[in-house]
């Protein structure tokens, strides 16, 4: 069952709102975030209402400042959970939007894309199993992207201003 906790201040003090779901505006309920309880599930929190703005995936444990889910601030307006996340891994890489160009397929986490792949960008990709997180540098490090099951014929797509890709994540069901 999947379910987090928000609180507004550091090492779980403050208003705590627990949620249960997706939850498009958190704003009714708390004003900030500055810590977390996951009790279940993986979830993916937003800095802005209605799913949008910087992305930060959360799987189960405790985070007792925002910087510890690699935070920029203590902005999270709507979160919701993650789909897909248990069986198999299989993620497919493009160079050139609408899979185009040249292709390489991941089937577990990569630290770094670039030493394994020539091409400095991402331009579309294609998750065939599985969720998975994108990190901007690598050593899953930098902004995240969460990709679940499905197309993706431009970085847009997923969220990324860029199409840089420096590492990528199999989110596992624990």
């Amino acid at each position: 069952m999947a379910k987090i906790a928000f609180y507004e201040d550091r090492d779980f003090r403050g208003k705590l709102y627990d949620c249960k779901g997706d939850s498009a505006d958190l704003q009714g309920f708390i004003r900030r975030c500055n810590s977390v309880k996951v009790d279940g599930g993986w979830w993916v929190l937003y800095e802005r209402d209605n799913y949008s703005g910087y992305q930060y995936v959360v799987g189960p444990g405790e985070y007792s400042d925002y910087r510890r889910w690699m935070g920029f601030n203590d902005c999270v307006r709507s979160c919701r959970t993650i789909r897909n996340a248990q069986g198999l891994y299989k993620l497919k890489l493009f160079d050139r939007p609408n899979f185009a160009g040249q292709s390489w397929e991941l089937t577990e986490n990569t630290k770094s894309i670039q030493e394994k792949w020539v091409r400095q960008e991402v331009q579309s990709c294609k998750v065939l199993e599985g969720s998975w997180i994108f990190f901007e540098h690598p050593n899953f490090c930098g902004r995240q992207y969460l990709l679940e099951k499905g197309e993706y014929r431009h970085h847009s797509e997923w969220g990324a201003a860029k199409p840089t890709v420096g590492s990528a994540r199999i989110i596992l069901e624990l």
